[in-house]
């Protein structure tokens, strides 16, 4: 084998390893998930106040978001056209799934404990505009989203 044939082949495999490492791994739910879990602690609770998800995580790169409940099935695909396999939950834990163009772009695992979906909310999703919701404890001190539309 000459030197030539082995750098080749060198190059070859170190680029399949990062194609794999990068189809495999993404950094997306990571940063997405941190931003809307710091600023959940920081926003104050059962004010009545609403709040735009986008503005309220600081992230503005999809068109729309779907709240997928314990049990909820939704033919979801990625970028490159895969189906998209959820990440795993909690007992009782649902997702914020973000869309854009279509695919999955990031996927937010909340916990039951930290944060409940609104006790009326079905599987469904939302455009970007209209992603308006609200925090609100129950009557044991639980929090909830509510989510209100636009």
């Amino acid at each position: 084998m000459t030197m030539r044939t082995k750098s080749a082949l060198v190059v070859t495999i170190g680029l399949l390893l990062l194609f794999a490492v990068l189809f495999s791994f993404d950094y997306t739910d990571r940063y997405v998930s941190d931003r809307f879990f710091k600023a959940l602690k920081e926003a104050p609770a059962g004010t009545g106040r609403t709040y735009s998800l986008d503005a309220f995580m600081e992230y503005y790169d999809w068109d729309s978001v779907c709240v997928v409940l314990p049990g909820g099935e939704h033919d979801f695909s990625t970028l490159f056209g895969r189906d998209y396999e959820p990440a795993p939950r909690k007992e009782g834990g649902w997702s914020l799934v973000f869309l854009k163009e279509g695919a999955v772009n990031a996927e937010i695992v909340v916990d039951p404990a930290v944060l409940e979906p609104s006790a009326d909310r079905t599987d469904g999703c939302l455009d970007r505009w209209a992603a308006i919701f609200s925090l609100r404890p129950d009557e044991q001190g639980k929090l909830h989203m509510t989510f209100a539309g636009h």
